[in-house]
């Protein structure tokens, strides 16, 4: 698990504005982004499914292309999703789950696509349970707890209808995460879970939701951040990440999250 505070330290790039401050906790399969927000985002869409809740009185508003800024107390927005973030001033908490994990399988048949609305009551508890955790500096742990009892909220009653991931995608993850250090062919990755290259194409799609080199791409991305929330400067951080250079990670950092890498500054950084 991967935590980071985010806080202004003169680590921004020229220029960029801080899309807000707060704390981020990472776990495999998932995050929790909390705090006040300040910016608003540009057109992004990521590999993730994104839980909204607006943790103060206010709400929290989102745009879809082509659609007006809609207003939600709590929403879900599928992965993949082009879509923009406005929240000024409100505490809020963006909770990421991977749509490949078992609680994103899940939402992934409860909320198909697009962005749907949340009742508030149906984890009214959890949710100020996680306020009151990030008010009093909680420890990442218990941050962790208390975003993934949200998810939990919206996933438990299907917990045992839906079909697990294919084991032998779930190998594959494994194997391509402990050698995404290095180029790995997609026919390698296929010949360690005994499937031909074209199957393992379709199947990694069908299970997944993404294909195979975007989702390389997302992996690398998560290990880029993650040097640079340790202290990295872009360049170095790109690096890390199996990126060419700090302006192909930036770009893809802005395509993905809708800010730019740039204006995130972090205050402290540990591995937990």
């Amino acid at each position: 698990m991967l935590a980071a505070q985010m806080m202004t330290n003169g680590r921004r790039g020229a220029g960029a504005k801080l899309f807000g401050t707060g704390r981020i906790v990472l776990w495999r399969g998932g995050s929790v982004w909390i705090g006040h927000a300040e910016e608003k985002s540009g057109f992004h869409a990521h590999h993730a499914i994104q839980v909204t809740l607006a943790l103060s009185d206010g709400v929290v508003r989102f745009q879809t292309a082509g659609k007006d800024w809609v207003a939600y107390s709590a929403a879900i927005i599928s992965a993949h999703l082009p879509h923009a973030f406005e929240a000024r001033g409100e505490l809020v908490a963006l909770i990421f789950t991977e749509p490949e994990s078992r609680e994103g399988r899940i939402l992934r048949e409860r909320f198909c696509t697009g962005i749907a609305p949340l009742a508030p009551d149906t984890f009214a508890d959890e949710a100020a349970a996680l306020a009151s955790a990030y008010d009093a500096d909680a420890t990442d742990e218990e941050l962790t707890a208390r975003a993934r009892a949200i998810i939990a909220s919206l996933t438990l009653a299907r917990a045992g209808q839906t079909r697990p991931l294919d084991k032998r995608i779930e190998r594959a993850i494994e194997v391509l995460r402990e050698r995404i250090g290095e180029t790995v062919p997609m026919a390698e990755i296929a010949d360690a879970v005994h499937l031909s290259p074209e199957r393992f194409r379709h199947l990694f799609l069908e299970e997944t939701g993404i294909r195979f080199r975007p989702y390389v791409l997302w992996l690398r991305l998560e290990l880029a951040i993650a040097s640079y929330a340790a202290g990295k400067n872009l360049t170095e951080a790109s690096y890390a990440g199996g990126f060419a250079d700090s302006a192909h990670f930036s770009c893809t950092f802005k395509r993905m999250f809708g800010v730019l890498a740039g204006g995130i500054s972090v205050q402290r950084f540990q591995r937990v």
